[in-house]
């Protein structure tokens, strides 16, 4: 260390001291010859000397204070020194950091991509549809690579097997059975209880052989939805884990688990899309007992077609989905066409040809079905242009409905029908093959009749496992019925939807019999519309019938006020059965009929009788009556048929 003047001492002032005097005695000597001058020079010496001395002190002082102030300046300066030092050192470390962070995060940035990406590309592979152990895989491969790892589990908290332990749903780099670790329980349970990463560079000797290949290990909880759902375990990496930052590896988990959320909800949604068209097509089997299978093996051929064509996996699943439900227009035609057992008339034809445009209706209204549209609305287009709905020709025809014209075709040909047999396979063959080029698109008619030929023929139709085979529902199918309900339709009449006069007569005896025993009363009502054939002539048949159907109406209001059944006896005339009425109360309903008539807009004159049951009086007895007495009734005029009217129908 550098010394420091800080004074003059003792020994210094007594030298100048003599120094001073020495001089003085020499400036005596010089001036001894005058008088006086001792005792001046004496004097001034002594001043002068005096005056030095203070002079010098003075100065030594100054300097001592410049020294000891450029002593605390150098003192200050070094401490400055290695506080910049420190600070140095500090802000190096934490760039260091940063720059860890940074590439950490830009790690898992990649890695969130790559597993998007790698997501995404699966779901497309796949048709979107990609399964969820699928997922799980992948999503376990890409954690494992990112944290440099060689081995992974992925575990659920959930125990579904009920062995108390968690279930490994996922494994990738074991040689051994990874559902038998022990040590990957023991971790994942640690890091439930302890909600945070666990680490361990030594878990110790395992109880399997799968805990062998285990040499270090980092477990990292799954949050979905705030909710703790599992762990990914990794293990084996070099060097350990240590160097693996905390929010980096929470930010995994979290990632695995939005994305494993997203492939729950996704299998959800598909799940309800694949339902969806499920419950659609046995509807179309429910409506029309001759499609119940039909539209199965229509998909069975559309599908081993699409795998000739080479067709992307999402496209292969749209034409699947629109074969399925190529005829549910259907739903919106009425049975009594669709069970006609006999030809259809070309008015009855029409109407069936109308179900491609409302299927085409029914589906493009579904989200995620509008693709399946166009495939189902020209379904039954023709090559050559002479289809429908379109007249579109050739390519023009979408390729998906192509298919499914030609494999729809086939499946018609080979299916037993009311008016006609089937053919066999080889004659539906030759029928696809005569009619290439102008009913079929040519190409498809050899890829098609080359897979039935030579590679997939399909098992003669047996039951098909759908919800519509429920015992309890076939047992309310009657014999021969082909669809609930179908038995009651006979008993319907057509144009006014009352009951038939079968109906009514078998009804009439039934309330008999039972009065007979009970002793309740009841009525029967007639009503004729005398004027129906002038009608008929002057505004023409269809005016006619608004007639009926407008009568109907109105005797069925007052059918249900009463809890009467009304029918059509044939003809003009309609009846009515009501129970529990007496004389007094079935004068008061031939008057309310006569009322609700009266509101009918029809140029035909109306009669109107009801009687009540005499005792011991058999059915046919008291039908008779209500007609004789009916009879000599005077008709009863209701407001004018608008001619309006009668030019629309």
């Amino acid at each position: 260390m550098k010394a420091v003047y800080r004074g003059p001492s003792a020994l210094a002032v007594l030298v100048a001291i003599l120094v001073l005097g020495v001089l003085g005695a020499i400036l005596s000597i010089g001036v001894a010859d005058r008088p006086g001058a001792h005792l001046a020079l004496a004097i001034a010496g002594a001043a002068v000397a005096a005056l030095a001395l203070a002079g010098w002190i003075l100065g030594a002082r100054r300097l001592a204070a410049a020294g000891a102030a450029a002593e605390e300046g150098r003192r200050a300066l070094e401490a400055a020194r290695a506080e910049a030092a420190g600070q140095a050192t500090a802000a190096r470390e934490h760039q260091e950091r940063g720059r860890r962070l940074a590439y950490e995060l830009k790690r898992e940035r990649q890695w969130s991509r790559r597993l998007r990406g790698q997501v995404m590309e699966l779901h497309e592979r796949h048709a979107g549809h990609a399964g969820e152990d699928d997922i799980r895989t992948l999503v376990l491969k890409v954690a494992v690579d990112l944290v440099e790892a060689k081995r992974g589990l992925l575990l659920a908290r959930t125990d579904a097997d009920g062995d108390g332990r968690l279930d490994v749903i996922s494994a990738v780099g074991f040689e051994s059975d990874a559902a038998r670790s022990q040590l990957a329980q023991r971790f994942a349970e640690e890091v439930i209880e302890q909600d945070t990463i666990v680490r361990e560079d030594r878990p110790g000797d395992g109880a399997s052989s799968a805990d062998d290949e285990i040499h270090n290990l980092v477990a990292i909880p799954i949050w979905i939805r705030d909710r703790f759902s599992g762990v990914v375990v990794c293990a084996d990496r070099e060097g350990g884990f240590e160097a693996c930052d905390d929010e980096v590896l929470l930010s995994l988990g979290d990632h695995a688990g939005a994305v494993l959320h997203n492939a729950r909800l996704q299998g959800q949604l598909r799940a309800s899309h694949v339902a969806t068209i499920r419950l659609l097509a046995e509807t179309i089997q429910a409506k029309d007992p001759f499609l119940r299978g039909h539209s199965e093996e229509v998909a069975e051929y559309v599908g081993a077609v699409a795998a000739r064509l080479d067709l992307d996996p999402a496209r292969r699943e749209r034409l699947a989905f629109a074969s399925l439900l190529h005829d549910v227009g259907k739903i919106g035609i009425s049975e009594r066409i669709l069970l006609k057992p006999g030809r259809l008339t070309p008015e009855e034809r029409a109407i069936i040809d109308l179900h491609p445009r409302i299927g085409f209706r029914l589906v493009e209204q579904v989200p995620g079905m509008e693709d399946l549209a166009p495939a189902i609305l020209h379904h039954h287009e023709r090559f050559d242009g002479s289809g429908y709905p379109g007249r579109l020709i050739g390519e023009a025809i979408p390729l998906e409905a192509r298919v499914i014209c030609v494999a729809d075709a086939f499946s018609a040909m080979t299916e037993q029908r009311p008016y006609r047999d089937r053919m066999s396979l080889e004659a539906a063959c030759d029928e696809l093959e005569r009619c290439a080029g102008t009913q079929f698109d040519p190409a498809i008619v050899a890829l098609f009749v080359d897979e039935v030929r030579h590679h997939h023929r399909p098992a003669t139709r047996g039951p098909v496992a759908t919800a519509l085979l429920d015992p309890d529902l076939e047992a309310l199918r009657g014999p021969g019925e082909p669809v609930l309900g179908a038995a009651a339709a006979v008993l319907t009449d057509n144009l006014t939807l009352l009951y038939s006069h079968r109906y009514f007569h078998e009804s009439v005896q039934i309330a008999v019999d039972r009065a007979a025993v009970t002793e309740v009363p009841f009525s029967v009502a007639l009503v004729e519309l005398a004027d129906l054939g002038e009608v008929n002539r002057d505004a023409g048949y269809a005016a006619g019938d608004a007639v009926l159907q407008l009568a109907a109406r109105a005797l069925s209001r007052v059918a249900v006020r009463h809890g009467a059944v009304a029918c059509r006896l044939g003809g003009a005339c309609i009846g009515l059965l009501a129970g529990g009425l007496d004389a007094a109360a079935t004068a008061a309903l031939e008057g309310e009929l006569n009322a609700e008539l009266q509101a009918v807009p029809a140029a035909a004159g109306c009669r109107v009788a009801a009687v009540s049951r005499r005792p011991d009086e058999g059915a046919e007895a008291l039908v008779a009556r209500a007609r004789a007495t009916m009879g000599v009734l005077p008709k009863v005029h209701v407001s004018p048929w608008p001619a309006a009217r009668a030019a629309d129908q």
